[in-house]
């Protein structure tokens, strides 16, 4: 994949349904980047426990993983654009009920788990489509620019979001943020609504969701690398959702607190935005290196955590891990839309989401018993080293070290 000149990097505005699409995701992470610390630290008001945090975290992954297959084809067999714009609304409503709850005082740890639980169901169905929509709103040549707008906006946005969010949580309490994030559910649907485009052929449709899931799983073993690379994230996320999104905020209420975790969290956001920057004039050609190197480097947060706990120093971390994640998922996307047909596209973003995802509620939930038993410090540098260790297995694979990308041809890469 070439580098893309400033001019060509902004290309993708030009066309209105990837403009409404962008729009919408604005909206959609201007909310979700508040979201996150204003739910852990609503729990944690309930009760301060680490356990509580694990479990609604993991209320929430559990239906993610469950119906994340399901939901891949099921985003593959409907107009992806009508798929997230009714995903939206419902998450527009589940995260309304949430911030009622909260800013009454009747919200109870029960409630937050049967809350979460129909988030990630949602989720399930909205990850894969969101995955597919931007090879059948852009050519080719564009769709490298439009990933970069889209990681460059979010990046922007989630450095003021835990911010706002940590400041939010200390000075009138969380349930203002997580009213915030239900209203911009509302407003991503309705840019959502904009976007026209016509249902692509489906070659190999069958007659029920399970056997376009059956098909789907087909072809990804066919790719060879698909599933290895799958069950690598699954380790790498395990050990970054429980270490650093469990632990770290119980940590932060002890030592920094939740402004000084908001603004922590944020220098991944910044350390995001800038990797971006610099991947604008870099050229991907061996993918799977960037991704197994980059989630290793994810893990630094952990390391501060184990060891000095410092808002300046963790910052850095996450700027660090920001970096890193930049980098690792422009070369996810770039090796799907090059190696996968449009009419996959959700299928296989599901099947890297269900491996990505279904050891996060069992790190979840173990982390904090784990770390009750061999202390915070012990689980934080046991999962540092894990992340190294998991990153020489996987680039032991030959289908993993030994993937290439040839670049936008037309012969590669159906056209929208």
């Amino acid at each position: 994949m070439s580098p893309v000149s400033l001019r060509e990097h902004a290309s993708p505005l030009r066309v209105a349904n990837f403009r409404y699409f962008f729009l919408g995701e604005i909206v959609n992470t201007a909310g979700s980047s508040m979201s996150g610390i204003a739910l852990a630290f609503a729990v944690l008001d309930i009760d301060d426990s680490a356990t509580s945090l694990g479990l609604v975290a993991a209320a929430s992954t559990v239906p993610m993983v469950a119906f994340m297959l399901i939901g891949g084809a099921l985003a593959d067999r409907l107009p992806r654009a009508a798929v997230l714009r009714g995903c939206n609304l419902i998450q527009g409503t589940v995260q309304a009920i949430t911030a009622t709850l909260v800013l009454t005082d009747r919200a109870e740890v029960w409630h937050l788990v049967a809350l979460s639980f129909v988030s990630g169901t949602v989720f399930a169905v909205s990850y894969p489509a969101f995955h597919g929509m931007v090879p059948i709103l852009l050519p080719p040549e564009e769709r490298k620019s439009g990933f970069l707008l889209i990681g460059q906006s979010d990046a922007l946005l989630r450095i003021g979001g835990p911010v706002l969010s940590g400041i939010l949580v200390a000075t009138v309490g969380p349930g203002w943020a997580l009213a915030i994030d239900a209203a911009t559910y509302v407003v991503a649907a309705v840019f959502l609504s904009l976007v026209r485009l016509p249902f692509g052929e489906r070659p190999e449709r069958r007659t029920s969701v399970i056997g376009d899931f059956v098909v789907g799983w087909s072809f990804a073993r066919q790719l060879g690398w698909v599933i290895p690379a799958s069950c690598c994230a699954l380790v790498f996320n395990a050990l970054i959702s429980g270490s650093i999104y469990v632990l770290g905020p119980v940590v932060a209420d002890d030592t920094i607190g939740s402004q000084g975790w908001g603004l922590a969290v944020s220098g991944q956001a910044v350390g995001l935005f800038v990797g971006t920057l610099v991947l604008v004039r870099i050229t991907i050609r061996r993918p799977m290196w960037v991704i197994m190197i980059g989630f290793a480097v994810m893990s630094t947060p952990m390391l501060l955590l184990g060891t000095w706990v410092n808002t300046a120093a963790l910052a850095v971390a996450f700027f660090i891990a920001g970096a890193a994640l930049s980098a690792l998922g422009l070369a996810w996307n770039l090796t799907v839309q090059e190696k996968v047909p449009e009419h996959m596209l959700s299928r296989i973003m599901a099947i890297d989401g269900f491996f990505s995802f279904v050891a996060m509620p069992i790190g979840q939930v173990l982390v904090g018993p784990l770390s009750s038993q061999f202390g915070i410090r012990g689980v934080e540098l046991g999962s540092v080293a894990l992340c190294i260790l998991v990153m020489l297995v996987g680039l032991s694979v030959p289908a993993i070290r030994n993937l290439r990308l040839e670049g936008p041809r037309s012969d590669l890469v159906e056209q929208p």
